[in-house]
């Protein structure tokens, strides 16, 4: 059912309860790890935006940024298909954390 917004006889607005609970929700492990899966990717694109426009101050941020949100998921209780991102983040991780390092020496 959808009600107005305001009371056409008093002019107020008022507040219908559609759906309540006190209870936690519960969230779906997988849902977890997935969005920090996406929160680590996030922050990947964001270094990279950070290393293409030469603003090294906030290259370590993001590197820490992104070390901890994957500390973060190797905390998880994961499945199996958990587990293989986890091993592909870390191997993606630990590659550009090596080219990063080799480049900004080079600077």
């Amino acid at each position: 059912m959808t009600l107005p917004a305001h009371d056409r006889v008093r002019g107020r607005p008022h507040l219908t309860v559609v759906r309540g609970t006190r209870a936690p929700v519960a969230v779906e492990p997988a849902e977890d790890w997935r969005r920090l899966a996406r929160a680590i990717m996030a922050c990947t694109h964001e270094l990279a935006e950070h290393l293409v426009g030469h603003r090294w101050s906030l290259v370590d941020e993001a590197l820490r940024e992104r070390r901890e949100l994957l500390d973060g998921l190797g905390r998880l209780t994961l499945d199996g298909e958990g587990r293989s991102c986890l091993r592909s983040l870390s191997e993606a991780v630990r590659e550009s954390e090596a080219a990063i390092a080799e480049m900004m020496g080079k600077r």
